[in-house]
């Protein structure tokens, strides 16, 4: 079976956000001080804080807590790894490690540190903060994301190296540590301040630090004094600030008030590029929406009726609707911004009601079915999509009603597999097909997405893909995996969609990767 044997929470809900920085360092607190003049020269035109609007708070500031995308928005600009992703997002690259070696076992990574590398409070960082957090990384029970770091046997460092000894060959490792929760942290800090005002005390390595945290109001970061990227970040303060009203967020955009908000609702598009002052800024991504459906009951049980279900989804209208140009129909599980994962030969079905309906008479059922979809109400995409669906399954004589559901219930009739069909996103955290493929079919992680379908083959090839080292054998497993997929038509790919984020166009190098993490140090406003 695959390692991670761990039942996370839903973080295929999650929608999560931000940084990712690089290369060499000073080394004192003198050069430091230099270092912070000569910017202030060099960036003089630079306004000194960039105010980003967002739709709710942080509940936590410990990467090692419950974890959304509003946390790791804000943890990923404080705390850094040993590796991230490269700027084009095509390998894995340095952060705090220079470089490193993997023994010829697959067992054991050695990386070699940046030298006199400093939390922002300037206590040194210490081989015992390396073990201590990663560790903890494993270990901790209030994490959502160990699973993440399951596949660690032990941690050695001397301050200068780090030392990874895994339990079994782990293909993704490398890719594994640039998640948001494999960071370095203060043991002396939390000893100190204690486990529960961790989670609001931060201190990290990162670009930048906690200045104040007003709960509900706004998030201030300012400046890492002791960051070992010379020059880096450019502007001094960011500040997050919770507008609970996506028209708000865009008229105090439009006001001056804010420089940049978030996931723009594609009805506002239009608004913001009325405005001579704002530019609207798309970035592609691994997010898509997928249809989950509930194979243990009939008439979902029966592949030919899951087959006719998606047979009879047009996904053409479905993109075009709700993401407007921001958006196309998806086929394959894993999303064509992962590149050489991604399987190309699969194709999105051509919308054909009159064909699902002969696949549902052969299936037994030649006056249609009735089913249900759970939506979670608020949310006007998901709202959208099921309208959309149930229009059009009709067609195919599939009548369909729409349950309405808070946030909790719907988590719970997924979870417990009390529902037919359910609607669900997906985000890539890690530049490594595993996460969605493991999600997809490993019936302990997750019972298959929430499906129920148990496919011990499939989960058996799973985990062989996540052991091969060969990654041009990696790439076939993976390939294969999709087609299988396919074939079990207990999930599918509705459609894929870019991120949109709207700025003042004073805002310069605004750069948000795949996985929704916002590469803050470079971030400017033109004064």
């Amino acid at each position: 079976m695959n390692i991670r044997s761990f039942k996370p929470l839903s973080f295929v809900f999650i929608i999560l956000m931000f940084v990712e920085l690089m290369a060499c360092s000073p080394s004192s607190s003198n050069s430091q001080n230099n270092l912070s003049q000569d910017s202030s020269k060099e960036n003089s035109n630079v306004a000194d804080e960039i105010i980003i609007g967002r739709l709710s708070d942080a509940a936590y500031l410990d990467p090692n807590q419950p974890m959304g995308g509003n946390e790791v928005t804000i943890l990923q600009n404080i705390y850094e790894g040993l590796v991230t992703n490269s700027e084009d997002n095509s390998k894995i690259v340095g952060q705090l490690a220079t470089d490193w070696e993997i023994k010829d076992d697959g067992l054991t990574y050695v990386f070699n540190l940046k030298p006199d590398l400093k939390f922002s409070d300037g206590t040194p960082v210490k081989g015992e903060d390396w073990v201590w957090s990663l560790i903890r990384a494993r270990d901790c029970e209030t994490s959502a994301y160990r699973f993440i770091a399951e596949a660690i046997k032990d941690v050695e460092s001397d301050g200068k190296t780090v030392t990874i000894h895994l339990k079994e060959q782990w293909a993704p490792f490398l890719a594994d540590l640039c998640n948001f929760n494999m960071v370095v942290q203060s043991k002396e800090h939390f000893e100190k301040v204690g486990e529960e005002e961790y989670s609001r005390q931060p201190l990290g390595t990162g670009p930048y630090m906690l200045k104040e945290w007003k709960k509900e109001e706004y998030i201030a970061l300012e400046k890492n004094p002791y960051y070992h990227i010379e020059g880096l970040p450019v502007t001094k303060n960011l500040k997050f600030t919770v507008i609970a009203d996506d028209n708000t967020r865009l008229m105090q955009l439009q006001a001056g008030q804010i420089d940049i908000i978030n996931d723009v609702p594609y009805s506002l598009v239009d608004m913001v590029k009325a405005d001579k002052n704002l530019q609207i800024k798309q970035f592609p991504s691994t997010q898509a929406r997928f249809l989950e459906i509930n194979v243990q009951h009939p008439p979902l049980d029966n592949v030919k009726v899951r087959k006719a279900l998606i047979q009879a989804i047009d996904k053409d209208e479905l993109a075009q609707v709700v993401t407007k140009e921001f958006g196309a129909p998806a086929a394959a599980l894993i999303p064509e911004t992962e590149g050489k994962w991604h399987n190309s030969d699969i194709k999105p079905l051509k919308y054909d009601p009159e064909l699902a309906k002969s696949m549902l008479a052969e299936a037994g059922y030649p006056d249609g079915i009735d089913v249900e979809i759970i939506v979670r109400s608020g949310n006007a995409v998901y709202e959208q999509i099921a309208t959309l669906l149930k229009s059009q399954w009709a067609k195919a004589g599939i009548n369909c009603n729409i349950l309405l559901l808070e946030r909790a219930a719907l988590s719970e009739k997924n979870q417990s597999l009390n529902f037919q069909l359910c609607l669900g996103m997906w985000l890539d955290d890690i530049l490594d097909p595993s996460g969605i493929t493991g999600w997809a079919i490993d019936y302990a992680q997750s019972s298959a997405w929430y499906t129920g379908l148990d496919d011990k083959e499939l989960q058996e090839l799973n985990a062989k893909a996540s052991r091969e080292m060969d990654e041009a054998k990696r790439i076939e497993m993976y390939w294969e995996i999709q087609r299988r997929v396919i074939e079990n038509a207990n999930v599918t790919p509705l459609f894929k969609n870019d991120f949109v984020w709207a700025c003042s166009n004073k805002i310069q190098n605004l750069d948000v990767t795949p996985f929704a993490v916002l590469r803050s140090s470079k971030l400017s406003k033109v004064k």
